[in-house]
């Protein structure tokens, strides 16, 4: 279950800063909310007994989904602030609010186990505690706290963004605050100690103590279940394939699953024959009211280093998010199986067959930690870029005779619905061309100048399509309509997929190898 706190700003703006006050905070930090929830529910210097033990039930938690409006900072202004050494006198302070853009809703979700000891009655008590929430962030922040138990959270629209803490503790994220075992009793002696200064006659002051938090590298998109496979040959060496031709591996695996799961499919689903169809094949249902989940077959070129071949020696299959369950059990009936050229032709005809010599088996493996699948394809980094290009719903141009201005702004609506279509909220800019980024990859284009075939060979639904190369840069400007403001990244794990091929190997982007 989910313990649901909300916290709605009364004005648009937000004034807290980062642990060290170098830079505005945005969102804020789940330690912040947690210190909101102590501030709020102190009666002199003490807490309730029952609130003080469901805070500490809450710091044994792991750390909570952050969900928050876009937001920009503001103009900087010079303000004269009490003097938190002697408490007495006044210093300048240099002071940069947070603009919110869009709503004022802040909300945290800590996933919890409620058939643990005391669990329910204690996320009872934070929720009821949330509604004496005066502020967030500064005083001058006034904020409405509430909370609320519920099974799942609802899907975010735009232009809301929901930050998700990273389960790899290698993984570089942007670092939020989060309550910590020890955190409440931190800052009870943080207040005692900040009250004693004034109780006391000495000259020196006395230094408070500081409070105890955890720094949670977090993402703005949740990871989707993926496996991967190697390709191997009969004497169990890789088994390599052309990389113009990954979409005949894409088919060829396809079709395997779908021989799999129609033999023997998940015991639990309601619908085999119904889910086979929709999931493992990917037809869509037009009647059916339920988003459309399907499972995708990516074929990862070899681009380990600058001198990589590119060809195809691993293939992924990458699942949508809520099925791992059926991923996994998909995976075990797919271990060991020869791939077969004769099942290539289930809806991926191509002006090609498959050029199978030999036997191609899959073998499921877990990528090693620096290599180039872990790194590349399943890394976290704040840029993209493809491997294989794009191919965009649609076509960019109406007629020869169209403007290039005219082509870059369809291009750009195209790029920018083919991101919404994968699901991928967070805010970011991009450039596009037909060349590609990675070294011993092809382009975008289908033909050469001498009208002779170029590039991937694409399935026949997807022919008519324009296709480009993609890098994206994952963030936001300070100030939005400053281009030359200051640049945030914002950090997105792999794998990165989008656009019409992205179920069949076509969209798939890779971090640089010096990625920021």
């Amino acid at each position: 279950m989910i313990l649901l706190l909300s916290v709605r700003l009364l004005d648009g703006r937000y004034h807290g800063l980062t642990a060290n006050g170098e830079k505005p905070e945005w969102p804020p930090s789940p330690f912040r909310l947690f210190q909101a929830l102590v501030a709020g529910n102190a009666r002199g210097t003490t807490l309730q007994p029952e609130v003080a033990e469901a805070l500490r039930w809450l710091e044994s938690l792991n750390a909570p989904d952050v969900i928050a409006p876009n937001a920009e900072s503001g103009q900087t202004v010079l303000a004269y602030v009490l003097n938190n050494t002697d408490g007495r006198s006044r210093t300048p302070k240099m002071i940069r609010p947070t603009i919110l853009k869009g709503d004022r809703l802040i909300q945290y979700a800590w996933k919890f186990d409620p058939n643990s000891k005391d669990a329910i009655r204690h996320a009872d008590v934070v929720a009821k505690a949330a509604r004496h929430i005066r502020a967030l962030g500064w005083g001058i922040d006034m904020a409405i706290g509430n909370g609320e138990i519920v099974d799942a959270i609802q899907p975010t629209t735009h232009p809301r963004i929901r930050f998700f803490p990273a389960k790899d503790a290698d993984v570089v994220g942007a670092d939020f605050r989060s309550p910590g075992i020890g955190s409440l009793a931190s800052l009870e002696e943080c207040y005692s100690q900040y009250l004693a200064r004034f109780e006391s006659n000495e000259t020196t002051q006395l230094e408070s103590g500081a409070p105890i938090y955890q720094l949670q590298p977090y993402l703005t998109r949740e990871v989707r279940p993926h496996a991967v496979f190697k390709l191997l040959d009969t004497n169990e060496d890789p088994y390599r394939y052309p990389h113009a031709k990954l979409i005949h591996i894409a088919g060829m695996v396809r079709h395997l699953a779908i021989e799999m799961m129609k033999n023997d499919p998940p015991p639990w689903v309601e619908n085999p024959a119904d889910w086979v169809n929709r999931a493992v094949r990917g037809k869509r249902d037009e009647a059916s009211s339920d988003d459309h989940k399907q499972f995708s077959y990516v074929p990862l070129p070899s681009i380990g280093h600058e001198h990589a071949d590119a060809m195809i020696r691993n293939v992924m299959v990458v699942a949508p998010l809520g099925m791992e369950r059926e991923l996994n059990y998909l995976v075990e009936r797919l271990d060991g199986v020869e791939m077969k050229p004769e099942g290539y032709a289930e809806a991926c005809e191509t002006d090609s067959t498959p050029s199978v010599s030999g036997r191609a088996e899959l073998q499921e493996f877990t990528p090693l930690r620096g290599k180039f699948i872990a790194t590349r394809y399943l890394g976290t980094s704040s840029v993209w870029e493809t491997v294989t290009p794009v191919i965009l719903d649609g076509c960019n141009r109406k007629s020869k005779s169209d403007k290039p201005e005219a082509i870059a702004r369809a291009t750009e609506k195209l790029i920018c619905k083919a991101l919404g279509r994968a699901g991928i909220e967070a805010p970011c800019e991009f450039t596009w061309q037909s060349i590609p980024f990675v070294k011993n990859t092809l382009s975008a284009h289908k033909y050469d100048g001498h009208g002779s075939r170029t590039g991937y060979y694409r399935p026949s639904y997807l022919q008519g399509r324009t296709a480009v190369h993609v890098r994206i840069r994952f963030g936001r400007r300070q100030l939005s309509d400053d281009p030359e403001s200051a640049w945030i990244p914002a950090n997105v794990p792999g794998p990165v997929m989008i656009g019409a091929g992205r179920h069949c190997g076509f969209g798939i982007f890779a971090a640089p190898p010096n990625r920021p």
